[in-house]
């Protein structure tokens, strides 16, 4: 009997947003099925979720609707440990209640080839309820009265077996649910921060603050959003992001470090502005200076060379598809107005993506 190697676990994380981190990691999801990858992309930016937005035409209400989600794991947990009996010595049964089974959504997509998919495990169901119940959760009572780190592990545990690679959508910033995907899950840290002084000194902050850990993550600084039009000043915040992250990435020398800089990073595109879409899907592949080539390589890093390229997709499917991306602004019996209130924010969001999917303009 042979046993299959565990598999890496990626955390991308920015020190503060728009950065373009849940873009980069949606299409690295998408380059590794692709290539016969079983993936598991994880929204555990629980204030401020949204990687289900990037894959939005293959996946159903199912998404939206499940409660065993990022936070129903952490919950039905606690719940578990809350009920046990005081006086029951026995260990937790941290294995069976880490079972990813029926958590995770398969995206509806039967064109990776060999063992390759992608699911997708949702922050929360999506809700008016949502902030309230993201409120209830208290990650040092966790942590301190319901073994909330050996459950943790038992998670990560299980990501690892089910799966090739796990990429991690972190909140940004300081907080404990940072803490947890950039210190507690992954193998691999990707830093994604924009060239100004405050993305660089932050991101290079929590850089040195990881690496103070005693389990070694490998840390991957990814500069976003470089405008091309800017050659000047992006040479020279590139230079100072560069000495700012002094000796990372890891490197066998100096040259294969330079390299590495002055090749992994995401270009500035406009285009990709006024909806969640899928480089990946929009652009074609074999075309340098896309973000689909920018994405290839950093999964290319990623991977150590392994997986370096999106395979082709027939051009009419590629239109097909990426056509289910666009907002439709139609006629106007084909238009609603929805008016909510500022608590009911998460909920109509919810509906508007629905109805902008349907082809009906809110």
């Amino acid at each position: 009997m042979t046993t299959e190697p565990d598999g890496s676990i990626v955390t991308f994380y920015s020190f503060k947003g728009g950065t373009g981190r849940t873009m980069a990691l949606a299409n690295v999801a998408w380059i590794l099925a692709a290539n016969g990858k079983r993936v598991l992309v994880v929204d555990w930016d629980l204030e401020s979720p949204g990687l289900h937005r990037y894959f939005s035409p293959f996946l159903g209400r199912d998404a939206f609707e499940r409660q065993r989600t990022v936070i129903g794991l952490v919950q039905d947990f606690q719940d578990y440990m809350r009920d046990r009996d005081p006086d029951d010595e026995s260990p937790p049964e941290y294995a069976a209640r880490a079972d990813l089974s029926d958590r995770v959504v398969a995206l509806d997509w039967d064109r990776f080839p060999g063992a390759g998919r992608l699911d997708l495990l949702p922050a929360g169901r999506l809700n008016r309820d949502y902030a309230t119940v993201l409120s209830w959760l208290k990650w040092d009572d966790f942590y301190e009265r319901h073994a909330g780190g050996p459950f943790l592990d038992a998670v990560r545990a299980e990501m690892r077996r089910r799966y090739d690679y796990v990429l991690i959508d972190s909140r940004t910033g300081y907080s404990d649910v940072a803490d947890i995907c950039t210190v507690h899950m992954p193998d691999t840290l990707v830093l994604c921060f924009t060239l100004n002084e405050q993305g660089i000194e932050g991101a290079s902050a929590v850089a040195r603050q990881v690496e103070e850990h005693k389990r070694h993550i490998r840390i991957m600084p990814v500069p976003m959003r470089l405008d091309a039009a800017e050659k000047e000043k992006s040479e020279a915040i590139r230079a100072f992001a560069k000495e700012r992250f002094e000796g990372l990435p890891e490197a066998e020398d100096r040259e294969s470090r330079d390299r590495y800089w002055n090749t992994v990073f995401v270009p500035y595109q406009a285009y990709y502005n006024y909806e969640e879409r899928l480089a990946t899907i929009g652009d074609p592949a074999g075309v340098q200076g896309t973000l689909l080539a920018a994405y290839e390589k950093l999964t290319s890093e990623l991977t150590g060379g392994e997986v370096s390229a999106l395979p082709p997709m027939e051009a009419d499917l590629r239109s097909r598809v990426n056509e289910q991306f666009e907002r439709r602004l139609t006629v106007a019996e084909r238009s609603i107005a929805l008016r909510y209130s500022p608590a009911d924010r998460i909920w109509a969001e919810w509906l508007t993506d629905v109805l902008n999917r349907a082809g009906i303009r809110v």
